[in-house]
């Protein structure tokens, strides 16, 4: 086992999520499936190692896990791409209602063959742009939008307001910059310093504050 594989395992045995074992299998099927498929369609960046996506993708995708309870949520994640952070999160919570939205075809016809090939319940793939699918989509739909690729746009600001619950927030995955979100009043729901990742912020937007200022 690679040591980002282990730093991985021991991630989840900390968090105390139940029956590692088979979550580890589930990560391993993910794994093989993205890293299989980016050869032939650009999901994740090429630069990054294989044995890098334990920590990198995996596990950074699930720190969203350690602010927020998916359980029973309606989630959308907004620019998917190869699933991150949507499939991570959507393995270790399946009780959650999953869209995983890409304007991309190939990236979201790569995504749909993952959902089927890991048995995703619950689980949809959109190709669309987020501003159209605002406008097709039922509403309001999600308590979370999670974005963790995505800088936030004033053109984005309409459509997450229209597709989330008036309870409901845009979950952005930083690091040190905020600029985008600097107009808006945002919270750091989580920010913690990781050995492999570095500064990592978990930060959410309520619905009534995607507006500018």
């Amino acid at each position: 086992m690679t040591e980002p594989k282990k730093r991985f395992e021991a991630y989840l045995k900390e968090r105390d999520f139940a029956d590692i074992p088979q979550l580890m299998g589930r990560f391993e099927h993910y794994f093989q499936l993205l890293s299989t498929t980016n050869r032939v369609v650009n999901l994740v960046s090429r630069n990054i190692p294989l044995e890098r996506y334990w920590v990198q993708h995996f596990l950074d995708s699930l720190l969203a896990l350690e602010c927020l309870d998916l359980t029973d949520k309606t989630v959308l994640d907004f620019g998917s791409g190869g699933g991150i952070p949507g499939i991570p999160l959507k393995l270790i919570v399946p009780q959650c209602t999953l869209v995983m939205l890409d304007s991309v075809q190939k990236k979201t016809h790569a995504m749909q063959e993952f959902v089927e090939a890991l048995s995703l319940p619950d689980t949809s793939v959109v190709c669309s742009r987020l501003e159209d699918y605002a406008f097709t989509a039922g509403r309001p739909s999600y308590d979370y939008i999670v974005c963790r690729a995505v800088a936030l746009e004033e053109r984005y600001l309409a459509p997450l307001r229209r597709l989330l619950k008036s309870s409901g927030m845009v979950i952005f995955y930083k690091s040190q910059k905020l600029k985008d979100l600097e107009n808006l009043k945002h919270e750091i729901l989580l920010e913690t310093t990781d050995p492999d990742l570095g500064l990592r912020r978990i930060v959410g937007i309520k619905q009534r504050d995607l507006m500018m200022h």
